[in-house]
């Protein structure tokens, strides 16, 4: 079973004295979250990791439904870049992933402006786990 470190307001969780740890489900979600909202590059160790997410929505005098259309492509790609990366570990780690921590396909990445605060975006990510066990994630991107 692979496991992380539960991240809470992007730092890590500490309770009794102890490092917190997601797997399987939880996990899962985490990981795509933390894909999803990391700019890449601005990891040193991994640069390729992470989505523009950001940089798609950010400034982007572009129609908005272009807008949505580019940072929904974005998503989509920062998820198959994890799917390729639990592969990897798959093959080649000593954790291994659980089948409810593995995605098997991307089944909906919609991005929406909201129509009563046009800086404020709503995401939503649906994907299908290698379980057969769909499961959604969601948040909010204020620009």
């Amino acid at each position: 079973m692979s496991f992380d470190f539960k991240l809470e307001n992007g730092s890590i969780t500490i309770k009794n004295g102890k490092l917190v740890l997601v797997e399987n489900t939880n996990k899962l979600i985490q990981d795509i979250l933390k894909v999803c909202l990391t700019d890449v590059g601005s990891n040193s160790l991994q640069p390729w990791y992470g989505s523009y997410l950001s940089r798609s929505v950010v400034g982007n005098v572009l129609d908005i439904k272009m807008t949505e259309t580019i940072a929904t492509t974005q998503l989509k790609n920062a998820i198959e870049n994890l799917m390729l990366l639990q592969q990897e570990q798959l093959n080649y780690s000593r954790q291994n992933v659980t089948a409810s921590e593995h995605i098997a396909a991307i089944l909906d990445v919609s991005i929406r402006r909201n129509s009563q605060d046009p800086r404020l975006y709503i995401v939503l990510v649906s994907v299908l786990t290698k379980a057969f066990e769909i499961k959604t994630t969601s948040f909010n991107l204020v620009t």
